[in-house]
């Protein structure tokens, strides 16, 4: 095991105060002095643990925007690697949202400048959509970005491996909730790529 995958796992269940150095590299089968050849610090730890969540979901929104300019399938897929990521980055996940006041400095602001740009990300989509013509003008692009991130994010509190819908399901039906309310519809359709289908296989996850 190493050095990350001990540090995950124990952040996880006992927090980052609750976690010592040598915890973690008894968990590991290492050594501190292992341990300070790669970190300087358990601060610096948490950061790559962040960093890498952060950077994996800035990586998926680049080749998204550069798939389709289309609002509605740019919404689509930001709720569908918003939770396929949670699945995927569980326990950094887990962390980031729970850990993260413990950076300081530059490291948080460098975490934060990125969470900020994922927001952005959504709030640019929605913007387009509603200059289009193809979402609601009656709706506040920043209060619809809050409330559709937040949704995503807060799934790793639900999210249980093992469970019965899969990730996928579980984004077309945020899908068809979301597009549902803040389209335009003039063709008498559901937007959103359908709703949960009730023949779901391959069970991944569990609502609670």
């Amino acid at each position: 095991m190493s050095i990350m995958d001990s540090a995950l796992a124990l952040f996880q269940a006992q927090g980052f105060d609750g976690t010592s150095i040598r915890e973690i590299v008894d968990r590991a089968h290492l050594t501190k002095g292992a341990f300070y050849h790669h970190f300087a610090t358990k601060e610096e730890l948490l950061w790559e643990i962040q960093n890498a969540y952060i950077e994996a979901q800035l990586n998926a929104i680049t080749e998204i925007m550069a798939a389709s300019d289309d609002p509605r399938v740019r919404v689509r897929e930001l709720i569908r690697v918003s939770l396929t990521s949670i699945a995927e980055f569980h326990p950094h996940v887990t962390i980031f949202y729970q850990e993260r006041r413990h950076l300081a400095g530059p490291r948080f602001t460098e975490v934060a400048a990125k969470r900020d740009q994922v927001e952005a990300a959504f709030n640019g989509v929605i913007r387009d959509g509603i200059e289009q013509g193809h979402f609601r003008s009656d709706l506040d692009p920043k209060i619809t970005t809050f409330g559709l991130v937040g949704m995503c994010a807060w799934a790793y509190q639900w999210y249980n491996p093992g469970g019965t819908f899969g990730t996928e399901d579980i984004a077309r039906h945020f899908s068809s909730m979301v597009l549902s309310g803040i389209s335009i519809v003039d063709d008498g359709t559901i937007p959103g790529g359908g709703a949960l289908a009730e023949d779901a296989t391959a069970p991944e996850t569990e609502i609670i």
